[in-house]
């Protein structure tokens, strides 16, 4: 019953975004903001799980921004995963998530001390670059992805490792900021 519930969905939800792939299957329920759905692109034999949020900011307050969001073919996007952007955000293919991952090009303001007297929902949105994930990715349950990232191919992020900086292909990284735990060329 709640595969044809899904199906149902898809056919739905498809008329919102920008283009949505051949057997591709995004579960009920999903949320869309930012008002740039059709700036979203799915790829073929793609599944985004219930409950995840994709976001494509055109507009926060005063800003206008020209967000995209391109998942490739063949990812498993796990539940409650949140990918949000105001900039860029380009996934391959053969992704896969596990729980509660954020992949966000944006944040509400910068470091200085006069930003922090303001509340953060009233803050500008930022951004330090468009995030580049390569293909055959795994990321794991609740690992952050910020912006400005590049990952290679064939990367696997550990759970809970918040990335900060580029990732080569072929490699392992963990922690908080994530760091290469193993290089898997070495082997």
């Amino acid at each position: 019953m709640e595969v044809l519930r899904d199906k149902i969905y898809s056919a739905w939800i498809r008329n919102f975004i920008g283009h949505f792939g051949r057997n591709s299957l995004i579960q009920y329920p999903c949320c869309l903001q930012g008002g740039g759905q059709k700036r979203v692109m799915i790829g073929e034999n793609t599944i985004i799980q219930a409950h995840s949020v994709l976001g494509c900011w055109t507009k926060y307050r005063e800003q206008f921004f020209s967000p995209s969001i391109e998942i490739g073919d063949n990812c498993r996007i796990g539940e409650y995963n949140q990918i949000t952007a105001c900039n860029s955000i380009k996934i391959g293919d053969g992704l896969l998530t596990g729980r509660y991952v954020y992949i966000g090009d944006n944040s509400h303001g910068g470091l200085s001390i006069e930003e922090s007297q303001v509340p953060p929902s009233e803050r500008k949105l930022m951004s330090k670059g468009e995030i580049t994930i390569g293909n055959n990715v795994w990321i794991g349950d609740k690992a952050t992805i910020l912006s400005g990232v590049q990952i290679g191919d064939n990367v696997i992020v550990a759970a809970n490792a918040v990335v900060t900086g580029n990732v080569p292909s072929n490699c392992i990284v963990a922690g908080v900021p994530a760091r290469i735990k193993k290089n898997l060329n070495d082997e």
